[in-house]
């Protein structure tokens, strides 16, 4: 049996030791802080890698530990996975703009220095997007598909160029529309809700896990809502009441009692590994 499938590793590290490589979601982050305040509780703890100098790039869950800023705990019980594990995958999303039809992006994006917007049909879309020919592909409707490539051609940008015309993507809507973040694999089959509202839909390609680390090094902070992790051995329902945190004690004496926590949960049998698939409802 796998080390994965014995127990998860979980710490309880110092909150400003993590570096976020996106921007958190205001308005999830103060739902889950007034959900943390209110319960004084954590679910699911935030998922980061060693940076091998004391500090952890956070993977997922940066509304949570942003959360954490905000209540000001000084510690946060986070899973420590391995991002140099092969299982460990950098996958993307692509964003739903529920009221996106109002907006001028189209005009907006032909003018960022940078980006040439040509339009694309439907069949070349997963060519684009796999090989990262394009930085994003406006969809206006059933007929309408406009790419968004380097002006200089193609190649690969520097990480900082790349990340700075995604923030001008992402910041021309983000704010003015409800936006769900969607992962396709057929650009066809939309949810039928979307049917009866005013849509837009940006398509991204995939970053990588060296640009993601190169950025994070660089203090660079990608538009919210872009990546997602595929963890195995993702910890979930902890559980953890936080009253702890907030108690008088040395930060040393804190970590011992969350190592209990963790040990005692390990020997009472109560941390199961599932192999397959699951669905996580009411999260």
């Amino acid at each position: 049996m796998a080390a994965s499938e014995l127990k998860p590793l979980l710490e309880l590290v110092p909150t400003q030791s993590i570096r976020f490589h996106e921007h958190p979601e205001g308005n999830r982050t103060e739902r889950l802080r007034k959900r943390i305040e209110r319960d004084a509780q954590l679910r699911n703890p935030p998922i980061v890698t060693g940076m091998g100098d004391g500090r952890y790039l956070l993977l997922d869950g940066a509304n949570r530990v942003s959360a954490f800023m905000a209540l000001g705990y000084s510690l946060i019980p986070v899973q420590v996975v391995d991002y140099g594990d092969p299982a460990v995958q950098l996958k993307g999303w692509h964003h739903l703009l529920l009221e996106g039809a109002p907006l001028t992006l189209r005009e907006q994006y032909q003018k960022l220095p940078g980006v040439r917007v040509e339009a694309v049909g439907k069949a070349d879309l997963d060519k684009l997007l796999e090989l990262r020919q394009v930085l994003c592909v406006l969809v206006e409707d059933a007929q309408r598909w406009w790419g968004l490539f380097p002006d200089g051609g193609p190649g690969e940008l520097p990480v900082r160029q790349r990340v700075g015309i995604l923030e001008a993507i992402v910041g021309a809507y983000e704010g003015q529309s409800r936006l769900e973040r969607i992962k396709l694999a057929d650009y066809d089959q939309l949810p039928a809700v979307v049917a009866n509202v005013q849509h837009r839909i940006c398509l991204f390609p995939i970053l990588r896990k060296e640009e993601l680390l190169q950025a994070a090094g660089e203090g660079l902070l990608i538009p919210t809502g872009l990546t997602r992790h595929l963890i195995p051995g993702r910890a979930l329902g902890i559980n953890l009441e936080l009253d702890f945190l907030a108690a008088e004690g040395s930060d040393d004496d804190k970590k011992a009692r969350f190592s209990d926590f963790v040990e005692n949960l390990a020997m009472e049998g109560r941390i199961r590994f599932y192999e397959e698939s699951v669905f996580i409802m009411n999260e």
